[in-house]
């Protein structure tokens, strides 16, 4: 048991360690409390305990604050996919300019034997339904590279293999078009100069430069 002590000025019986607060909570105005005080913090059996175990005290609020936090958890992790308008992204999904809040432009060339493979114009942009990944020219003719567009409502990772779904061409580790690794010639591809083995699963950014190359194996 704590051992009792008495208060300076009202002689009753307070432990030591509660001392001020009962200085604080019953003779707040007293004119010897401030001299008492200080006389008291000098004297460390004075100070107050500090007891973790007793510190916190669960209230029945906080479990209902603690509740509330980890449904916006769950709920920012779990409801943005069914948000997507294109979570089940294809060459039918459609946008509208006015509707753009995430436009990046990507290119794209495709060399087959050395020789730059023309990409057409208007890929996923039809009357009436404009893909949120589309070209408007074809690639151009010196460089073989064509400048994808993606124009989209939301904020998302669209991917190389997207835009090659909307353009109904294939794309794998192992075949690009209609040109597939026999043995003597193999699919490469380098994003921005730097090899990549990314193929479809490579997320498009503005300004990258995809190549993907046909030709002999090294």
């Amino acid at each position: 048991m704590a051992k009792q002590d008495r208060c300076p000025i009202c002689d009753v019986p307070v432990k030591a360690e509660n001392i001020l607060r009962h200085l604080d909570a019953n003779h707040p105005r007293h004119p010897q409390a401030a001299s008492v005080r200080e006389d008291l913090r000098a004297d460390a059996k004075y100070a107050p305990r500090r007891d973790v175990a007793q510190g916190f005290r669960p209230r029945p609020w906080h479990a209902a604050v603690a509740a509330s936090v980890a449904l916006l958890v769950l709920a920012a992790i779990f409801v943005p996919p069914f948000l997507d308008p294109y979570r089940d992204f294809g060459p039918e999904s459609c946008t509208v300019d006015a509707d753009t809040i995430y436009h990046i432009h990507p290119s794209l060339r495709i060399l087959i034997q050395g020789t730059p493979y023309p990409i057409p114009a208007s890929i996923g942009n039809q009357p009436g339904c404009m893909n949120p990944l589309h070209t408007h020219a074809g690639s151009d003719p010196s460089t073989g590279i064509v400048q994808i567009h993606v124009e989209s409502p939301i904020i998302r990772d669209f991917k190389l293999g997207d835009f090659f779904l909307v353009w109904g061409a294939i794309l794998t580790p192992t075949q690009v078009l209609g040109y597939a690794d026999d043995g003597t010639n193999r699919v490469t591809m380098a994003v921005s100069g730097a090899p990549s083995t990314a193929f479809g699963s490579l997320p498009l950014q503005d300004g990258q430069l995809v190549e993907i190359a046909y030709g002999p194996a090294a």
